[in-house]
C-alpha cells in the first residue's frame, strides 16, 4: 500500500467547495468558529478573494483530497495594526490528530515572517484544548481571556487571546 503525501499549497478558487465543507462542519459542531450557520459558496467566495499574497489562504492536499485549510487575515482594518495578523485553520474530522494543523501552523509562521508581520493573535475558545495545545507548541503566549465572549451551543464561552511575536527582538 503506497503511503500518502501531504501537500501544503496556496488554495485555488475550485478548492472553495472542499474548503466550505470543512469549515461548515466546524460551523455546525464545534466552537471553533463563532459563525452559528453554514456559509454559502458565494459568502465563502467574497472571503477567497479577500485573501491574497499579503494574506495566505492554503490548503493541505494529501491523496488529491483537500483535508484541511489555513490562512493570515488582517487582525484590524485599522492602518496601526497592519502588522499583526490573526491565523485560522481548520482541518476535516477524520484527519484531526494527524498534525497536520502543526504543519499548516508552521507554514503559516513562516509565511509571516516573510511578509514581515511582527506578530500572529490568535483568538481561541478556551474549551478547544486541540487549537490551543497547538498554538502553545509553537510559542504562542496566552495574553489574555475575555470571560463569556461568545455564545454557542446554548452557553456562554470564554475566548482566549494568544500571541506569537516574530520579531527577533521579543523574547516572550
Amino acid at each position: 500500500m503506497k503511503e500518502k503525501t501531504l501537500v501544503i499549497r496556496r488554495a485555488r478558487q475550485e478548492d472553495l467547495p472542499a474548503i466550505t465543507e470543512i469549515y461548515n462542519e466546524a460551523v455546525l459542531t464545534t466552537i471553533a468558529t463563532f459563525h452559528l450557520h453554514p456559509r454559502s459558496l458565494e459568502e465563502q467566495l467574497r472571503w477567497f478573494e479577500s485573501h491574497n499574497e499579503r494574506y495566505p489562504l492554503l490548503v493541505a492536499e494529501e491523496g488529491g483530497l483537500v483535508v484541511a485549510w489555513a490562512c493570515l487575515s488582517p487582525y484590524s482594518d485599522r492602518e496601526g495594526y497592519q502588522y499583526t495578523v490573526t491565523d485560522s485553520i481548520y482541518v476535516r474530522r477524520e484527519f484531526r490528530r494527524q498534525h497536520i494543523g502543526y504543519e499548516l501552523l508552521s507554514y503559516l509562521v513562516a509565511e509571516a515572517r516573510r511578509l514581515s508581520y511582527h506578530s500572529i493573535v490568535a483568538i481561541i475558545a478556551s474549551e478547544n484544548i486541540a487549537s490551543i495545545r497547538l498554538h502553545e507548541k509553537l510559542g504562542f503566549v496566552l495574553r489574555g481571556v475575555l470571560k463569556e465572549a461568545g455564545f454557542k451551543f446554548g452557553r456562554w464561552i470564554d475566548v482566549c487571546f494568544y500571541q506569537k511575536m516574530l520579531s527577533v527582538s521579543e523574547s516572550s
